[in-house]
């Protein structure tokens, strides 16, 4: 099994809709809000009025889901470890240093940023100063930095670029 592959090591609910779980790799559980999967999908529906059956999160086919006792056509409600990863991650909160971090990454200057998430270079030096960003500008770096055509899509050079001629 591939090392880049997401595994679930331990798994249990924290609240109505939230799970409580330790990825292969990793030190620490993470907490997982639900809901907004519960809610956007018809197959997890059951599960949003259900605590207990929530509670009863089970660790599938070595780490690579969770499952619930809820029958569907295609056997047990389940998730992917992979998908449950990519919640965490994206719930995870946004401090200065990892926006800063994103920034260096994606090779932006101060003003390139700010071009690109529709604010001012001051507010932009704000973020990189406090210890969370609003949702709103996590779940933005994210999805730039995720998709290359995203970020093409909306960036602006501060500077002219020099190319060679054609």
């Amino acid at each position: 099994m591939s090392d880049d592959i997401a595994r679930v090591t331990k798994v249990r609910a924290a609240g109505d809709r939230v799970l409580r779980v330790r990825f292969a790799g990793d030190r620490r559980d993470r907490e997982l809000d639900m809901t907004g999967l519960i809610a956007r999908s018809v197959h997890f529906a059951p599960l949003m009025d259900d605590a207990k059956t929530f509670a009863k999160a089970e660790i599938v086919e070595e780490g690579l889901g969770v499952s619930w006792p809820v029958p569907t056509k295609w056997g047990p409600l389940d998730v992917s470890a992979t998908t449950l990863k990519r919640i965490a991650d994206e719930q995870q909160p946004m401090s200065g240093a990892d926006f800063a971090e994103w920034r260096t990454a994606l090779g932006l200057s101060l003003t390139e940023a700010a071009s690109l998430l529709g604010v001012g270079r001051r507010t932009i030096m704000g973020y990189l100063k406090k210890d969370e960003l609003p949702s709103v500008v996590a779940i933005a770096c994210r999805a730039l930095a995720r998709d290359k055509h995203l970020l093409a899509a909306h960036y602006v050079p501060a500077r002219k670029i020099n190319r060679p001629a054609a």
